[in-house]
C-alpha cells in the first residue's frame, strides 16, 4: 500500500511533550476519551493494521495533537508513489 499512517509518530511526540509539561504519558484509552476517536480505531492505527482512516478521525486526531504542536495532514498521512519496475 502506497498510503501510510503515521499515528504512532504523532502519538509519541505528544508524549514527549506531556513529558516536558510534567504530565503522564497519554494511554490509547485515555487518547480514545479525549478525542472522541473510538479505542478499537486507535488499536488499529498504533498496530498497522487499520485499512482506511474516516474523515472524521482525520479530524478528530487533528484536532486533539495540535493543542500540543502544529500538525496537518501531512504528519499523519504519507503517501508515496509506487515504483514502476522496468519490463525487460
Amino acid at each position: 500500500m502506497t498510503i501510510s499512517c503515521k499515528f504512532r509518530l504523532l502519538l509519541a511526540r505528544v508524549n514527549v511533550e506531556r513529558v516536558r509539561q510534567g504530565k503522564p504519558a497519554l494511554s490509547l484509552r485515555r487518547l480514545a476519551e479525549e478525542s472522541g476517536v473510538s479505542l478499537s480505531v486507535l488499536a488499529a492505527l498504533n498496530t498497522d493494521r487499520s485499512q482506511r482512516i474516516d474523515y472524521t478521525t482525520i479530524d478528530q486526531l487533528l484536532t486533539y495533537f495540535s493543542a500540543y504542536f502544529a500538525v496537518t495532514v501531512d504528519d499523519l498521512l504519507t503517501w508515496e508513489q509506487p515504483r514502476v519496475e522496468e519490463v525487460v
